[in-house]
C-alpha cells in the first residue's frame, strides 16, 4: 500500500517542540524572503513566535531594486524615486537571474525601464555609473549587494545579537541552479544559510498547518472564529490536509497542491504561469492615464519614460491601499506631464473590473494544479495564500467560488499573504538551529542540496498510495447522505499520501448493546460523489420570477474496496469507547491494534505490504 513521493524542501525535519529554540540564548536566526520585486525579513521574538522586521524607514515590504547617483547607493524603497529621475543606473528584477545564462532569459525579462540587462561572457549583467565611472555589475553582484543591506537591517533590528544562520525562501519554480545561486550569494554577503526553502514549504511553516503541539496536541485551525479565538478542525481533519498553496508574485503566479500530514509536507503537484501583481499594475496604469487624458485633453507618450515611471509608482500604491481598504483611493501625482498634475480616484469594485483577466488566468492555474494532481476541488480542504496580491479582496472572492459552498475548502489568509513566506522561514531556521550542530541529523540537513524538492532523493519517501480506514455502518442521517456505497461509511485511519512511516491513534464509540464490536479494516479509493439537485418551481404569480438552473453538489468520499483486509472482534463493555492504534510502517506493512479504551489491548494483527 505504498508509493515513492517527494516531501517538500525542509518540512520533512520534525518541528513539534521547537518554538522558543534557537542556536543557543545569545545567538538568532532570521528568515528571509528574498523574492523579485519585494523582499522581507522575518525573526523570532521572546515569545517564540516570527515577526517580519522594519527597516529604518519603518517598512516591512523591502523593494528588490538598488540605485546609485554619483557616489550615493540607495537600496530598497529609497531607490525607487530613481526609476523617474535616474532609470540607467537603477537595477531590478534581479534575483529571478541567478543561476542563469543570459541566452536563457525570455524577451518579457530582458524588456525592461531601468538599467537593461547585457550579455557579460554569457552571465546576466548590468551596466551602470558609479561614482562617475561606468561599472558592469552580475545579477550576482547585485544580489550580494542587495542580500547584504537586508543582512544589515536585521542585525540592526537585533541590537547586535550575533545572527546564527538563515533560512531563504525561493519560489518552487527555481531550478537548481537558482537555488544554489541564491545560496551562493547569499553567503558571499555574510550570511550562514542553513537551508533554501521552496516557497510553499515556507508558507505552510508559518501557519504550522497539521502541526501537532509540544506535547501531542492537536493543531487548532489558524484562522479561529469570528472573534480570533482558536478553534479545532473538523474530526479527523486535524492532522491530515489536502492543500492548496496558492502564491500570487509580482510577475508569476504558482498554485502548488500538497498532501499535509502530521506536519510532513508532500507535493503532489504544481502549476505555474507568468501573471501576477504586474498585470494588475499595467491596468491600472491604462486606467489612470485614460483619466488623466481626459480631464486634461492631453496624451502622455510612450516615449516619456518619466511620466510613465511615475504614474506606475502611484499606481501600485493605489493598488496597494485598495487591497486592504474598502472604499474609494486616490491616485494623485504633481507634474506628470506638461507640467499638469493629475488626481484621480478608483473604488475596489472598478479595481477588480480591472483585474479580471489577471484573477482569471490565476484561477485557470489553480484548476491546471488541481488536474494535475488528479483531484477535484471538493477534494481539497485548505487554500494558503501567499504573495502581496492574493490578499486582493476580488481574488480572494473568485478562488472560494472554486470550492463548494458546503463543507469546502477553507481560504487561510490571517497572516499577511506578503509576510507568510519570510515567518515560515524564520520559523525553519529556528527549527534547524534547535538541532546539535555535531547530530547527525544537523549533517544531514545541511547535506541537502540546493535543488527543487521533486529532485532531491534525500526527501523522497515512501507512502500510502490508497487510503487507509473502517467501514462501518451509516447509522445516522447525516451519514447515510455521505455513505458510499450499500449504506456502508468509510472512516479513513490513514489517508492516500502519507509519508512513511505513521501513526496514527483513534478514539470509536462503541456499540450501545453487544459486548463486542467487530472491526472491517479496508483500503479505499478517493472518489466525488457527484449529485443534482432540482431547482425550486417557479412562483407562478411573480412573472419576473424565471426558472433556476439544476444545481450540482459534489461531495469528497472514499470508496472501500469490496474485499477487506482484516477483521478484528473486540470485547466492549457498555458505553465504553473503542481505542484503536494503526501503525504504517517504512516497508509498508501495517500493525493494528484494538481494544477497550482504558483496558488491555488483546486483539492486534499485523498486514503484510501490498504488492
Amino acid at each position: 500500500m505504498s508509493k515513492s513521493a517527494a516531501t517538500t524542501n525542509g518540512t520533512a525535519t520534525p518541528i513539534s517542540g521547537a518554538a522558543g529554540s534557537t542556536a543557543s540564548s545569545s545567538t538568532a536566526v532570521i528568515g528571509i524572503n528574498l523574492g523579485n520585486t519585494y523582499s522581507s525579513i522575518a525573526c523570532i521574538n521572546q515569545h517564540g513566535r516570527a515577526d517580519v522586521i522594519a527597516n529604518e524607514d519603518g517598512e516591512r515590504q523591502l523593494a528588490t531594486r538598488i540605485a546609485f547617483n554619483g557616489d550615493q547607493v540607495y537600496i530598497g524603497q529609497q531607490a525607487t524615486p530613481q526609476l523617474v529621475r535616474n532609470a540607467p543606473n537603477v537595477i531590478d528584477r534581479f534575483v529571478s537571474l541567478l543561476g542563469r545564462s543570459y541566452k536563457e532569459l525570455s524577451s518579457s525579462e530582458l524588456a525592461r525601464d531601468s538599467a537593461q540587462v547585457l550579455d557579460k561572457n554569457g552571465v546576466p549583467s548590468f551596466e551602470v555609473e558609479i561614482d562617475g565611472k561606468k561599472t558592469v555589475l552580475s545579477a550576482h553582484d547585485a544580489s550580494v549587494r542587495y542580500i547584504a543591506s537586508l543582512f544589515a537591517t536585521a542585525k540592526d533590528f537585533l541590537s547586535g545579537v550575533p545572527i546564527a544562520g538563515a533560512v531563504l525562501s525561493v519560489p518552487l519554480s527555481f531550478t537548481a541552479a537558482q537555488s544554489a545561486g541564491v545560496r551562493k550569494a547569499a553567503q558571499e554577503a555574510g550570511l550562514i544559510v542553513l537551508e533554501t526553502l521552496a516557497a510553499p514549504s515556507a508558507a505552510l511553516v508559518g501557519y504550522g498547518i497539521t502541526l501537532p503541539g509540544p506535547r501531542g496536541e492537536l493543531p487548532s485551525n489558524p484562522e479561529g472564529d469570528e472573534s480570533g479565538h482558536q478553534t479545532t478542525y473538523a474530526p479527523g481533519r486535524a492532522l491530515d490536509r489536502t492543500i492548496a498553496v496558492v502564491d500570487v508574485g509580482a510577475e508569476t503566479t504558482t498554485a502548488t497542491i500538497v498532501a499535509a500530514r502530521a506536519g510532513l509536507y508532500a507535493l503532489l503537484s504544481s502549476s505555474t504561469s507568468q501573471v501576477g501583481g504586474k498585470g494588475i499594475d499595467d491596468a491600472l496604469l491604462q486606467f489612470f492615464a485614460k483619466e488623466f487624458t481626459k480631464k486634461t485633453k492631453v496624451s502622455i507618450k510612450e516615449t516619456d519614460t518619466r511620466s510613465w515611471a511615475k504614474l506606475r509608482i502611484e499606481a501600485e500604491k493605489t493598488k496597494k491601499a485598495l487591497s486592504a481598504s474598502s472604499g474609494a483611493q486616490q491616485c494623485s501625482v504633481e507634474s506628470l506631464a506638461e507640467g499638469l498634475d493629475f488626481s484621480g480616484s478608483i473604488n475596489r469594485v472598478r479595481l477588480d473590473m480591472l483585474s479580471g483577466k489577471v484573477y482569471d488566468e490565476v484561477i485557470q492555474t489553480l484548476k491546471a494544479a488541481l488536474e494535475n494532481a488528479k483531484l477535484d476541488a471538493s477534494q481539497v480542504d485548505e487554500v494558503i495564500l501567499a504573495g502581496g496580491t492574493s490578499r486582493l479582496p476580488g481574488l480572494v472572492e473568485r478562488l472560494s467560488f472554486i470550492f463548494p459552498e458546503e463543507g469546502g475548502a477553507s481560504i487561510t489568509h490571517g497572516i499577511d499573504s506578503s509576510e507568510v513566506l519570510a515567518r515560515g522561514s524564520a520559523l525553519q531556521a529556528q527549527v534547524i538551529a534547535a538541532v546539535p550542530a555535531s547530530s547527525a541529523e544537523r549533517k544531514h540537513i545541511e547535506s541537502l542540496p540546493s535543488a527543487p524538492p521533486g529532485e532531491v532523493s534525500e526527501l523522497k519517501v515512501r507512502s500510502t498510495s490508497k487510503a487507509f480506514g473502517l467501514v462501518l455502518p451509516a447509522a445516522t442521517e447525516e451519514a447515510k447522505k455521505l455513505a458510499s456505497t450499500d449504506g456502508k461509511l468509510f472512516v479513513t485511519l490513514l489517508p492516500q499520501h502519507t509519508p512513511l512511516p505513521a501513526r496514527r491513534s483513534f478514539l470509536l464509540p462503541g456499540p450501545e448493546a453487544a459486548p463486542a464490536a467487530l472491526l472491517s479494516f479496508h483500503e479505499g479509493t478517493a472518489e466525488v460523489k457527484v449529485e443534482t439537485l432540482a431547482p425550486p418551481a417557479p412562483d407562478p404569480e411573480d412573472e419576473d420570477d424565471e426558472p433556476e438552473e439544476p444545481e450540482e453538489v459534489r461531495t469528497a468520499i472514499v470508496k472501500p474496496d469490496s474485499k477487506a483486509l482484516a477483521e478484528l472482534a473486540v470485547t466492549i463493555s457498555k458505553g465504553k469507547n473503542v481505542l484503536v492504534n494503526v501503525v504504517a510502517n517504512a516497508d509498508g506493512s501495517v500493525d493494528i491494534q484494538a481494544g477497550e479504551e482504558g483496558a488491555e489491548i488483546t486483539a492486534k494483527i499485523s498486514l503484510p505490504a501490498s504488492k
